[in-house]
């Protein structure tokens, strides 16, 4: 399945990512009242909690995807993975930093992680797309 890739260091990176976004997905679907209380968010927000996880949920099986089908033309999609990738970043930096909402710590840890994995993933196979 990894193979399609033909690399696997992108591999690895891409399947560590996925499963980042698996979990946020769980914990955005499954789990949306447990995880708001946890990040001091009011539960009135579960319906777009779940509506950000069903979009996690749609850009993780475009992972799966590729791991099947291989990255091949997939230019369209990795471009807009990136750009969700960095926006997402770029706004938990802003709630931690300038906003001084006290709970996004680790989830700035995370979604920086994820996004060097990414990144390193997306320049070892952008030739390809």
């Amino acid at each position: 399945m990894l193979a399609k890739l033909n690399d696997n260091v992108a591999a690895l990176v891409f399947g560590v990512y996925l499963l980042g976004i698996i979990m946020y997905v769980i914990q955005l679907i499954f789990m949306t009242e447990i995880w708001l209380k946890g990040e001091e968010v009011d539960v009135s927000a579960v319906t777009v909690a779940r509506v950000l996880g069903g979009a996690w949920l749609g850009l993780g099986l475009g992972i799966v995807l590729t791991f099947l089908n291989g990255p091949d033309g997939q230019k369209t999609f990795f471009t807009s993975l990136l750009v969700a990738q960095v926006a997402t970043l770029l706004v938990i930096l802003h709630s931690h930093f300038i906003a001084n909402v006290p709970k996004t710590g680790d989830d700035v840890a995370i979604v920086a992680v994820l996004t060097i994995l990414f990144l390193i993933g997306w320049f070892r196979i952008k030739d390809r797309l």
